[in-house]
C-alpha cells in the first residue's frame, strides 16, 4: 500500500467515525427532547386542572402552541428546538397555572371579606 493509498484510507475512516459519532449526538438528543416533552405534557394537563382554561386562558393558550410546536419539532428530529419549545412551554403552562390558582385564592378571600363584611352589619343591627 503507497501513502496515497493510505491516506484516502484514513481520509474514508475519518469520514465514517465523524458520521457515526455525529449520529450518535443527535441520537442522544432524542430521549432528552421525549423527556422534555413529557414534562411539558405533564405542565399543561396540571394546568388544565388548575382550571387555566377558565382564569388564565391567554396564558394556557400560549403553552398550548408551544407544546404543538415541541412536538413538531420532535417528529422533525430537530432535537435542539423541541427541547428549548418544550421547556418554554412547561414554563408557561407553569406560568397559567400559577395564575389560575391566583385567580382563584382572589376569589375565595373576595368572597370571605364578602361575608364577614354581612356578618358584622348583622351584628351592629342586633340590638344589644
Amino acid at each position: 500500500m503507497d501513502e496515497r493509498t493510505r491516506r484516502g484510507y484514513r481520509g474514508g475512516v475519518f469520514c465514517i467515525v465523524l458520521a457515526a459519532l455525529s449520529a450518535t449526538a443527535c441520537a442522544s438528543h432524542s430521549p432528552l427532547a421525549s423527556a422534555k416533552l413529557a414534562q411539558a405534557e405533564r405542565a399543561f394537563n396540571e394546568a388544565q386542572q388548575a382550571g387555566a382554561a377558565v382564569n388564565a386562558t391567554t396564558e394556557l393558550k400560549i403553552a398550548e402552541d408551544r407544546l404543538k410546536n415541541a412536538r413538531a419539532a420532535v417528529a422533525d428530529k430537530k432535537y435542539d428546538r423541541a427541547i428549548l419549545t418544550a421547556e418554554q412551554a412547561a414554563a408557561d403552562a407553569d406560568y397559567a397555572r400559577a395564575r389560575a390558582s391566583n385567580q382563584r385564592i382572589n376569589q375565595i378571600a373576595d368572597e370571605m371579606r364578602r361575608s364577614i363584611r354581612a356578618l358584622r352589619e348583622e351584628l351592629e343591627r342586633t340590638p344589644q
